[in-house]
């Protein structure tokens, strides 16, 4: 056999395997790109770093059930009386809703929620989607700063979900509800607080002084205290109170016990 034949059957087999290799590759990126299509889009989570392990799903009871380590601390006798005081003092308004599911409250033994130093987000047009909300509840919990969410209504979901975050301790809220227009112009008005439109929340677009805030915020079912600044303790309050429970609820006020 000459060499022109050697060298014609060299580049045939040679142009064969370029091919055989050139469709398999293209077989596999197409694949590739197929299942990156298909697959949901990359989402950080925030406060999650890139090497931990991956979210975990917990079925509805189990997201109603406290963490049994780390949880929040209940009240003592004197805290409670302490706390008492404060909602009758003049630094205290009163707006006459309470909160509006009792997964928020923080002391069962008072069946009072209580937020030390909270942000509260007044939304002037009813809350139908979480991610109408994403921008501050990532905001609060980078910042570790409670919320309070004031709204018309709400989505079942989206106070499901509100809920189950608040048991879980991840970020301390209170959602107020209401159509009464009264106690959210006493509210915006004695934090200063900006009423927030529904498409400025779709589209994230809220600064932090439209956000309002108080020293305190004691919520119950039926009434809201806005507490702005702190009332000098009593001396009862000073000697029976323990480190750590300022922002844990207390008594009802005496005029709601009637």
């Amino acid at each position: 056999m000459d060499g022109w034949t050697i060298g014609l059957i060299a580049v045939i087999v040679v142009g064969l395997a370029v091919i055989l290799f050139g469709a398999l590759s293209d077989r596999r990126k197409n694949r590739r790109a197929v299942a990156e299509m298909l697959s949901p889009p990359p989402r950080r989570i925030p406060q999650l770093s890139e090497d931990a392990r991956s979210p975990a799903y917990l079925s509805g009871p189990q997201a109603r059930r406290p963490p049994s380590e780390n949880r929040r601390p209940q009240l003592s006798e004197g805290s409670r009386q302490h706390l008492g005081h404060q909602v009758k003092s003049r630094a205290s308004t009163k707006i006459t809703v309470g909160y509006a599911s009792d997964a928020f409250v923080t002391d069962p033994t008072s069946g009072w929620a209580v937020l030390d130093q909270p942000r509260i987000l007044a939304s002037a047009e009813s809350i139908m989607s979480i991610r109408e909300l994403i921008s501050v509840l990532e905001h609060m919990i980078t910042d570790g700063s409670p919320l309070v969410i004031i709204a018309p209504s709400m989505a079942p979901d989206v106070l499901d979900t509100l809920e189950v975050n608040h048991i879980q301790q991840k970020i301390d809220l209170v959602v107020i509800l209401t159509q009464d227009p009264l106690p959210v112009d006493t509210a915006v008005a004695a934090t200063g607080a900006q009423l927030i439109s529904r498409v400025d929340l779709q589209t994230g677009y809220l600064a932090d002084a439209d956000l309002g805030s108080c020293h305190r915020w004691v919520s119950d079912a039926k009434h809201s205290y806005i507490l702005t600044e702190p009332p000098a303790p009593t001396a009862q309050a000073t000697q029976d109170h323990q480190p750590g429970q300022d922002h844990q609820p207390g008594q009802d006020h005496p005029s709601d016990q009637a």
